[in-house]
């Protein structure tokens, strides 16, 4: 139940929260460049410790990669104006981070977390009692995620170390769009993605903070077959990710 409600609460004020969260990412943002300057060598050593934990923050842009049905294909040989496209949508992560390294040059990281994700699909037709033809599935879902990462970095430099990271995260909804409901657009709960991104280590006086951009790919077909005009329209449904993580460790 209370599951249930914090996930209505924060769909009824996405608006609001979505901004807000920009702000405290932009705030500790600032915090941590503002906690010693670059100069000198901080926390020397620290990069070849074996085992550390942390935290990260993030903000999500996310979509669908949609492969449309024989059905559609019919539906638009009656209706020209018949069309079903994606639309992006914005969230946010939280996650902790456990990183073990492996050699001088690589580290493991699981970073087990949930995620907010805002998807839609946008269908433009004749749908009775819409003005413009136009009917929008937005699909927003809380789910839980479990990021395997390898994590290549380059040779630290003073303060600061670029890298590359890539992985695999499965990832489970536990709160989305209602089961059977004809009206909704519907999906599977598991999906499996492929992530791989970039990201800088800046080493200050009693931590460190890495501002990381890194972009997921579903590889699995999350559609959930049911009979309405949603579901036929579509046979294949993939995610996309683009996710902005400020790591503090």
């Amino acid at each position: 139940m209370a599951l249930t409600y914090l996930r209505h609460q924060l769909y009824l004020h996405r608006n609001k929260v979505i901004p807000f969260l920009f702000l405290v990412l932009s705030t500790l943002g600032q915090q941590a460049m503002g906690q010693g300057k670059l100069s000198g060598e901080n926390l020397p050593g620290y990069e070849y410790k074996k085992l550390r934990w942390g935290f990260s923050l993030g903000v999500n842009s996310s979509w669908y990669t949609l492969e449309h049905s024989q059905y559609y294909i019919d539906k638009i040989k009656q209706e020209p104006n018949f069309t079903v496209n994606e639309k992006f949508g914005i969230g946010f992560n939280v996650n902790f981070i456990t990183t073990y390294r492996l050699s001088p040059d690589v580290v493991l990281r699981a970073q087990p977390g949930v995620g907010y994700h805002s998807r839609a699909v946008e269908y433009m037709g004749s749908f009775e009692g819409s003005e413009n033809g136009m009917k929008l599935q937005e699909v927003n879902t809380f789910s839980g995620e479990l990021p395997l990462l390898v994590k290549y970095e380059s040779k630290r430099r003073k303060n600061t170390q670029m890298y590359f990271i890539g992985g695999i995260k499965p990832t489970y909804v536990v709160g989305g769009p209602k089961k059977g409901n004809p009206e909704v657009l519907q999906i599977k709960p598991f999906d499996f993605s492929i992530e791989y991104g970039v990201g800088l280590d800046m080493f200050y006086p009693f931590f460190k903070f890495s501002p990381e951009l890194r972009y997921s790919r579903g590889i699995s077909n999350i559609h959930e077959p049911y009979e309405s005009l949603y579901n036929n329209s579509i046979q294949k449904l993939g995610t996309n990710t683009i996710t902005l993580y400020l790591n503090f460790e």
